[in-house]
Protein backbone atom coordinates (compact mmCIF):
# COMPACT_ATOMS: atom_id res chain seq x y z
CA UNK A 1 0.00 0.00 0.00
CA UNK A 2 2.94 2.21 0.88
CA UNK A 3 4.19 1.69 -2.66
CA UNK A 4 1.08 3.12 -4.09
CA UNK A 5 0.80 5.77 -2.56
CA UNK A 6 4.25 7.00 -3.11
CA UNK A 7 3.71 6.81 -6.50
CA UNK A 8 -0.19 8.64 -6.92
CA UNK A 9 2.16 11.54 -4.66
CA UNK A 10 4.88 11.71 -7.37
CA UNK A 11 2.46 11.47 -10.19
CA UNK A 12 0.69 14.11 -8.74
CA UNK A 13 3.88 16.14 -8.10
CA UNK A 14 4.19 19.58 -10.27
CA UNK A 15 7.88 18.91 -12.09
CA UNK A 16 9.79 21.92 -12.76
CA UNK A 17 10.73 22.19 -16.59
CA UNK A 18 14.41 22.10 -18.07
CA UNK A 19 14.44 25.96 -18.35
CA UNK A 20 13.61 25.90 -14.65
CA UNK A 21 16.07 23.44 -13.97
CA UNK A 22 18.81 25.02 -16.14
CA UNK A 23 17.83 28.81 -14.64
CA UNK A 24 18.01 27.47 -10.90
CA UNK A 25 21.30 25.52 -11.57
CA UNK A 26 23.23 28.34 -12.71
CA UNK A 27 21.50 30.82 -9.57
CA UNK A 28 23.10 28.03 -7.59
CA UNK A 29 26.55 27.71 -9.28
CA UNK A 30 26.54 31.77 -9.09
CA UNK A 31 25.88 31.74 -5.63
CA UNK A 32 28.40 29.28 -4.37
CA UNK A 33 31.10 30.81 -6.16
CA UNK A 34 29.86 34.59 -4.80
CA UNK A 35 30.03 32.46 -1.53
CA UNK A 36 33.64 31.24 -2.38
CA UNK A 37 35.48 34.27 -3.22
CA UNK A 38 33.73 36.04 0.23
CA UNK A 39 35.59 32.93 2.31
CA UNK A 40 38.80 33.02 -0.21
CA UNK A 41 38.62 37.11 1.04
CA UNK A 42 38.39 36.25 4.55
CA UNK A 43 40.78 33.70 4.70
CA UNK A 44 43.54 35.82 3.25
CA UNK A 45 42.58 38.85 5.44
CA UNK A 46 42.86 36.72 8.88
CA UNK A 47 46.08 35.13 7.24
CA UNK A 48 47.69 38.30 6.97
CA UNK A 49 46.42 39.90 9.88
CA UNK A 50 48.07 36.76 11.88
CA UNK A 51 51.08 37.30 9.78
CA UNK A 52 51.16 40.70 10.86
CA UNK A 53 50.49 40.11 14.91
CA UNK A 54 53.20 37.59 14.73
CA UNK A 55 55.53 39.84 12.85
CA UNK A 56 55.09 42.02 16.20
Amino acid sequence: MKIRNIITELKNSKWPSKKEVAVLTIYTLVLCGIIALIMLGLDLLLYFVRDWFLAL
